[in-house]
């Protein structure tokens, strides 16, 4: 009997205990759960009712009160809510350019939010404004367009081209317009073929003219240009490195130059020979550029002239092909200039004109300069127009012998002594 009631006293505690337990399991669960406010899927909803006790077993509690401010996450993501629409865009801030805004042969565009403190010129270019200029807009030559966004305090002007004024365009002063006329679509093109045969014209009698200077040079110095010639065939680095030491000279040596007139002007009898340097300082560089291209015909003609003739071309005969040649990429080049397609091909020619004047140029100044030295034609010159010392001249050539003394007439003693 003692073990049965103690044993009903154990089992009426432990049910006590159980009973007192279960309340606070269950608020200390709710309140986990509505702190953590994770949103849970309907099949672990449906288990969680399977694993949880019957809510008639649990006591009744006194329901708490949700804590405040809690965002309610499935009205936010919930498939009947209505999204936040988004935020409008902010407006583009202003770009502001001070200055004038000029070029030419491009278009110019004034974007939106731009502003343009100062006058905008295109010549041959058109002209689109969509922001604000504060001062003039001028389009030669091109089209005008003033989108509805713009606006623009001074004068519109468009010369040779279309002004198209959208609605809403703000333009505080004049418009002036010119438009292209038919009449000028027809000039314009006559006027580039004229002055492109104006430019072929030049040409010719630029050729003309240095084919004279060659033909001057092979007559009064034929073995000097011809030894230069040969020299550039012999030794073509050497020469063109000289030349280019000698272009490379002509700063350095205008600074000599300008030095030395200045010490001679000092003296009145200086002033003739200050001008007299400063003329040899011009002739000595012109006459090397024009001989040394003379010599580029001749080494450029004795390169072609094999090519079309089977007899070997004379020195004059090179220096004609050579310089036909060079002046007829020239030319050409001006020819295709106003050709529409090959309007390229033209600038080529012309690029490679100039390339080759160089190149030949300074290989026949350099071979002409290496040439002369070697002949040590310089200080031959010199020593030819040095004057002769007086006291070289005793020591070197003996006095001339004097002349014999005549006898004395007969008779002219007595009569002197008597």
């Amino acid at each position: 009997m003692d073990r049965r009631r103690s044993t009903r006293a154990w089992l009426g505690w432990l049910a006590l205990g159980a009973m007192l337990a279960l309340p606070l399991a269950a608020g200390a669960g709710e309140r986990t759960m509505r702190m953590r406010f994770r949103p849970v899927p309907a099949e672990s909803a449906a288990g969680l009712s399977r694993q949880t006790p019957p809510p008639e077993a649990a006591p009744e509690t006194e329901p708490e009160t949700p804590p405040e401010e809690t965002p309610d996450t499935t009205e936010e993501i919930g498939p009947g809510a209505i999204p936040t629409p988004p935020a409008p865009p902010e407006h583009p801030e202003t770009r502001t350019t001070s200055g004038d805004i000029v070029r030419f042969g491009s278009d110019i565009t004034v974007h939106r939010g731009q502003l343009i403190e100062g006058d905008v010129v295109s010549f041959g270019g058109n002209i689109e404004v969509l922001g604000h200029v504060t001062g003039n807009v001028s389009a030669m030559g091109g089209d005008l367009t003033l989108t509805p966004t713009a606006r623009v305090d001074g004068d519109v002007v468009c010369i040779g081209g279309t002004l198209r004024e959208e609605p809403g365009s703000s333009v505080g002063g004049q418009r002036v317009t010119a438009p292209r006329t038919r009449g000028a679509r027809f000039f314009w093109p006559m006027l580039n073929v004229v002055g492109t045969g104006v430019k072929m014209i030049t040409h010719g009698l630029a050729m003309l003219f240095m084919l004279g200077i060659a033909w001057l040079f092979a007559k009064l110095a034929p073995t000097r240009t011809q030894a230069a010639i040969d020299q550039v065939e012999r030794e073509p680095g050497p020469s063109f490195v000289i030349g280019l030491m000698l272009w490379a000279l002509i700063i350095p040596s205008v600074i000599a130059l300008a030095l030395v007139i200045a010490v001679l002007c000092i003296t009145i009898i200086g002033i003739p020979l200050a001008a007299a340097v400063a003329v040899a300082y011009c002739a000595f560089f012109l006459l090397a550029a024009l001989w040394g291209t003379v010599v580029g015909y001749g080494v450029l003609g004795h390169r072609l002239y094999p090519r079309f003739k089977s007899t070997p071309a004379s020195m004059v005969q090179a220096l004609i092909w050579g310089g036909v040649a060079l002046h007829g990429l020239r030319i050409a080049g001006d020819v295709f200039h106003v050709v529409p397609v090959f309007g390229f091909v033209g600038g080529i020619f012309t690029l490679i004109h100039f390339l080759l004047v160089f190149a030949l140029g300074t290989l026949g100044a350099g071979a002409l300069v290496r040439g002369e030295y070697r002949r040590r034609s310089l200080q031959n010159w010199w020593s030819r127009m040095r004057p002769a010392t007086p006291g070289a001249a005793r020591n070197d050539v003996p006095p001339p012998p004097p002349p014999p003394a005549s006898p004395p007439p007969a008779g002219s003693g007595a009569e002197a002594i008597s």
